[in-house]
């Protein structure tokens, strides 16, 4: 079996273990989309209808096209804010 059907039959397997953890992480189910390459064959899994998904990797590629970092949210002082963060200085 090539590498790209055995990571296609892993895929829901791999999805429903990421869908548990992001979950637990986030204390709610959030929309994710993994996207892997094997045998020079892109694969995608997700827990979003397709429209969502397709705009989560949009914003994700316009932010890449406009230079902007990429900083961990748990970094990022602007959503921090945003959540309600006040104490933002010198916590990571």
């Amino acid at each position: 079996m090539s590498q790209s059907a055995r990571v296609s039959v892993a895929l829901p397997i791999i999805a429903q273990c990421l869908n548990d953890l992001l979950a637990e992480a986030a204390g709610e189910e959030i929309a994710w989309v993994l996207v892997c390459q094997a045998d020079g064959v892109a694969q995608y899994v997700s827990n979003a209808e397709r429209k969502d998904g397709r705009e989560l990797i949009e914003s994700l590629l316009a932010r890449w096209k406009a230079g902007r970092a990429d900083i961990p949210a748990h970094y990022n002082p602007d959503l921090r804010a945003a959540a309600g963060d006040e104490n933002t200085e010198g916590r990571a």
